[in-house]
């Protein structure tokens, strides 16, 4: 345990300790209630994201000082892919925030995220799939021409996945510290810190938060992909994204089955589905618990293909269940 860094980091965010308030009301903005997705009492500061962001460039700067390495020094091997997760975390946070002020249109904001891809992805050429690599296929599948379109794509995916996922305190948090264990303690810390605010109610992630969120483990998990092929394959990232993946592959359907923008809110969601029957702690505890299962269940399971068709046809069944009319 790095104690230094500890140190360092409870200093840092000493502010947030002794001036939540006065920092929530010179950032204004808030999550309001609206009767229909919403039912806080009151509404939220969204300074979550801000808490990231924050941590986030700080030890980004001070690690060309202190060598602190802010993530795992495999992935990183040059100032071109520092430059890209550092602008690319920066980027995608403030269009986050624009959007928490201005609420974009939902083609816009996959527009934006495409261009903002686009530009993460051209300044690093590691954060391109060249191929795909199950473990129950010998042969390994060579994009070629499609590397730039399923890299974008990808990305794309899991922002909207993870988006779709967020909606019950604490959910998205405990996901993005689930992923990062024993790759970023800052980032763990973030959202440990987060989380302590987020358990109390008093404030969200955000569009900001979760842009940024969404940008890191997209980012962490291709570059996991690509650098660590030998033990790690496409049927792995489908079973850690598993949860987030199917309900935006459900909503996006559903949506679209009923003539509505496959990206516009509604309350079908898993959580909500959850949180009809349970408490909301009790729905995000179901969720995470489930998500920690069957990923560990993956690595102790041989015939991977079927497992991983148990998962879909488990989730479908569990959505059966929960949609039923009491």
């Amino acid at each position: 345990m790095n104690y230094n860094l500890i140190f360092l980091f409870i200093l840092l965010n000493l502010p947030f300790f002794f001036f939540f308030k006065n920092i929530a009301k010179f950032i204004n903005i808030y999550d309001a209630a609206d009767g229909i997705r919403k039912f806080q009492k009151k509404s939220i500061p969204l300074i979550g994201g801000f808490i990231l962001i924050y941590n986030i460039v700080s030890f980004f700067i001070l690690d060309f000082f202190l060598e602190l390495k802010i993530f795992d020094e495999k992935f990183i091997f040059s100032k071109r892919e520092f430059f890209s997760l550092y602008i690319g975390s920066i980027l995608f946070f403030l269009f986050g925030v624009l959007d928490d002020k201005y609420s974009f249109k939902a083609n816009i904001k996959l527009f934006i995220i495409f261009i903002l891809t686009l530009l993460v992805v051209m300044l690093d050429e590691n954060l391109l799939i060249t191929n795909l690599k199950f473990s129950f296929i010998s042969n390994i599948i060579e994009l070629d021409a499609f590397s730039y379109f399923l890299s974008i794509l990808c990305f794309l995916l899991f922002f909207n996945a993870l988006n779709m996922f967020d909606g019950i305190n604490l959910q998205v948090g405990f996901y993005g510290v689930l992923i990062f264990i024993n790759l970023s303690l800052i980032i763990i810390f973030s959202l440990l810190f987060f989380l302590l605010f987020n358990f109390k109610n008093k404030t969200f992630l955000g569009e900001g938060g979760v842009q940024l969120l969404a940008f890191l483990l997209s980012y962490i998990i291709i570059k996991a992909y690509n650098l660590k092929q030998d033990f790690f394959y496409v049927d792995e990232v489908f079973i850690i994204m598993a949860i987030p993946g199917l309900e935006l592959f459900r909503l996006f359907l559903a949506r679209l089955l009923n003539g509505k923008h496959p990206f516009k809110g509604d309350t079908n969601h898993l959580h909500h589905l959850l949180i009809k029957k349970f408490s909301p702690n009790k729905a995000f505890l179901l969720t995470f618990v489930s998500i920690v299962i069957s990923i560990n269940s993956y690595y102790l399971i041989d015939n991977k293909l079927i497992y991983i068709l148990f998962i879909i046809l488990f989730y479908f069944i569990t959505i059966h269940q929960l949609s039923k009319k009491d």
